[in-house]
């Protein structure tokens, strides 16, 4: 997110790739330590998804996939906007890039008795089920990710923000590809 509110692409940002790693760390250690708990207030949630899908539905058809949002108005969470921000890119941009062209995402907001539920799945190649615990770890970088941009630190930054929101990241098949699931409590 740019300091004027706006969202972007990351890898369209013009920083150096070492720039984004270490500005991934420090966020991730921040978040870890509790520092941005200070920023929270009730984020809709429902908005930061639609704009977010929203913003990248040209960069998924620039690389011939498709990119749809299924969002219930009114959810909102306690928490710190950017960070939920950064998360539900991350997840959008994960799936962007780790899917092939022909790929369809989608990303899914609704209430359930639990609490707010987002759902974002692909039909790429997905995560082996033996994996889906260590690519919440930093570095981690599946094989056949090991050619294409990123650092490893998407989806621990993932993980670090539902955590400090006490939510649960689950990662499913979603046959074909791969079911992202945040649980946020009630």
């Amino acid at each position: 997110m740019r300091s004027d509110g706006a969202i972007f692409p990351s890898w369209k940002s013009g920083r150096p790739p070492s720039s984004n790693t270490f500005a991934a760390l420090l966020r991730i250690a921040q978040i870890e330590a509790g520092v941005r708990r200070a920023h929270f207030a009730r984020v809709d949630l429902s908005h930061l998804c639609s704009e977010v899908v929203e913003a990248y539905v040209a960069v998924a058809e620039d690389v011939g996939q498709t990119i749809a949002a299924r969002v219930e108005p009114g959810i909102a969470v306690s928490g710190d906007g950017n960070l939920l921000t950064q998360m539900l890119v991350n997840l959008v941009e994960n799936a962007i890039r780790h899917t092939p062209t022909g790929s369809s995402i989608s990303l899914r907001l609704a209430m359930v008795a639990e609490g707010p539920r987002l759902t974002v799945t692909d039909t790429g190649p997905g995560i082996p089920e033996t994996e889906r615990e260590k690519v919440f770890r930093r570095f981690y970088r599946l094989e056949n990710s090991r050619t294409s941009s990123g650092s490893g630190l998407g989806l621990t930054l993932v993980a670090a923000v539902a955590e400090l929101h006490a939510a649960t990241v689950a990662l499913a098949d979603n046959a074909p590809g791969l079911c992202v699931m945040v649980a946020f409590p009630k």
